[in-house]
């Protein structure tokens, strides 16, 4: 985004639970102080005093003077009454409306624990998955349970826009990184006896950090790649980040 020196302006979306969402988030201002972005607002969808965890990501994102707009989908389910499947629409249109004043290029979803069908018809949102584009579907947790299972070597991070249906839409970029290797080759050995209890083992949570590692790393490298118009986010052709990702872990 550099015509005529225009800086990519960006929305953030982050229901902000716990370190991972931080993590992203830190990334971004990083690029933001560097003024290679500029981050005009944070919504979470909690409201301050409702969990310790978001509690934390807004107050640090208000004490680096972030736009901070909350809106508790907690409380907004909990007065309509209704199942969240027939809230959600309206909660994105309400979510619309407190943030589309704001004229961003763009619209990270990180740690965002919410579907977004009706602002993603208005923004172009950029949605993290801790696989590669053909890789594991679903959650962190079942990604990680199923390369556990399939005994894999290899797996990566995927970055796409959201659409308005549930399924992954386009791939903007991904990288591939050795879950595999020398370092954790022990608690591989153990898999056997991991039966019932795979996320409390070592195993696990060593691929979650790698995950949580990369994630970070290709996040920030895919919007500096945007803000100068190497990634086209109207391209259908993803982007192989994996030398420069893995080059600056």
């Amino acid at each position: 985004m550099n015509k005529k020196n225009k800086i990519l302006s960006v929305g953030w979306l982050s229901t902000g639970n716990g370190q991972g969402s931080l993590g992203l988030f830190q990334e971004a201002l990083d690029l933001h102080l560097e003024k290679k972005i500029s981050l005009k607002y944070v919504f979470s969808n909690r409201d301050k005093g409702e969990k310790k965890g978001s509690d934390n990501f807004i107050n640090y994102v208000l004490n680096n003077k972030i736009k901070m707009i909350t809106f508790s989908s907690k409380n907004y389910k909990s007065e309509k009454n209704k199942k969240w499947k027939e809230l959600r629409n309206d909660f994105d249109e309400i979510v619309l409306s407190k943030i589309s004043n704001y004229n961003v290029d763009i619209i990270v979803a990180a740690g965002y624990m919410l579907f977004s069908p009706v602002i993603c018809n208005h923004f172009k949102i950029l949605n993290l998955h801790p696989a590669l584009p053909n890789g594991p579907v679903g959650t962190w947790q079942n990604v990680i349970k199923e390369l556990i299972n399939n005994k894999s070597s290899m797996s990566g991070i995927s970055i796409h826009l959201m659409t308005p249906d549930l399924d992954e839409g386009p791939c903007l970029s991904f990288c591939e990184f050795r879950i595999k290797n020398k370092e954790n080759n022990n608690l591989w050995k153990n898999f056997d006896n991991l039966k019932n209890n795979i996320e409390e083992s070592e195993l696990f949570l060593d691929i979650r950090k790698k995950i949580i590692l990369h994630e970070r790393a290709l996040l920030k490298k895919t919007l500096e790649k945007i803000s100068i118009e190497e990634i086209d986010t109207s391209s259908i052709d993803p982007i192989d980040l994996s030398n420069e990702v893995n080059g600056s872990i």
